[in-house]
C-alpha cells in the first residue's frame, strides 16, 4: 500500500478502489465503502491500539490528535464517534459528487465478538471475503448491529426523493408519499 497517512490512503480507497454499492432504491444513497483497519494499519497510520481512558469515556479520540489534524488539513470531516470503534469519514458534497467512507478499527472491537462470532480474528483477506459476502447479501456494516440493522429499512424505503426546487438552487430532497 502506497498510502503513508490516513488521509492518503482514503482518498486512494475512494478513488483508486472505487468501492461501495449501489443504491437499493431509486431516491436512497449509494451506500459507502467500509475500511477496516488491523492492528498494523493503525500502528502504521499512527492511530493507538487502544484508547486513554479519558479518550474511551468521551467515546473518541481528542481533537488535537495528529490523526484528526491530518484528516482536517485535507478537508475530511468526521461524525461525533470519531475513530473509535466505527466512524464515517467524509468530505461535504460538491454537487452530487460525495466522498465518504466508513471505517472500523478491529483493534478497538469493532466487530465485536457476540455478533460476529470470530470475524475479528480471520486474516485480512478473509475478513474481506466475510464482509463482502454480508454487503452483497444484506448491506455494508455501518456500525454495531443494532445501527446496521436499522439500515436496511431506510435504505429500502426512503423518507426523501429528489425533488425541483426553484432555480438556481441544485436538487433537493422532498418527502415521499407512502406506498
Amino acid at each position: 500500500m502506497p498510502a503513508k497517512s490516513l488521509p492518503a490512503l482514503i482518498q486512494w480507497f475512494l478513488v483508486g478502489a472505487q468501492l461501495g454499492a449501489e443504491r437499493p432504491h431509486g431516491s436512497g444513497k449509494d451506500a459507502d465503502p467500509l475500511l477496516v483497519l488491523t492492528e498494523a494499519a493503525c500502528e502504521r497510520y499512527g492511530l493507538p491500539p487502544a484508547l486513554s481512558e479519558s479518550e474511551r469515556l468521551a467515546g473518541r479520540l481528542t481533537e488535537g490528535h495528529e490523526v484528526i489534524k491530518q484528516l482536517e488539513r485535507s478537508g475530511w470531516q468526521l461524525t461525533e464517534r470519531a475513530l473509535e470503534l466505527w466512524a464515517r469519514i467524509y468530505r461535504p458534497a460538491q454537487g452530487a459528487v460525495e466522498g465518504a467512507c466508513g471505517c472500523a478499527s478491529l483493534p478497538r472491537r469493532a466487530l465485536d465478538g457476540r455478533p460476529w462470532g470470530h470475524a475479528a480474528q480471520l486474516q485480512p483477506s478473509e475478513l474481506a471475503r466475510v464482509l463482502g459476502v454480508y454487503a452483497q447479501r444484506v448491506m455494508t456494516p455501518v456500525g454495531s448491529t443494532a445501527v446496521t440493522g436499522l439500515r436496511p429499512t431506510t435504505a429500502l424505503n426512503p423518507p426523501t426523493r429528489a425533488g425541483e426546487p426553484a432555480l438556481p438552487w441544485p436538487r433537493c430532497g422532498r418527502p415521499r408519499r407512502p406506498g
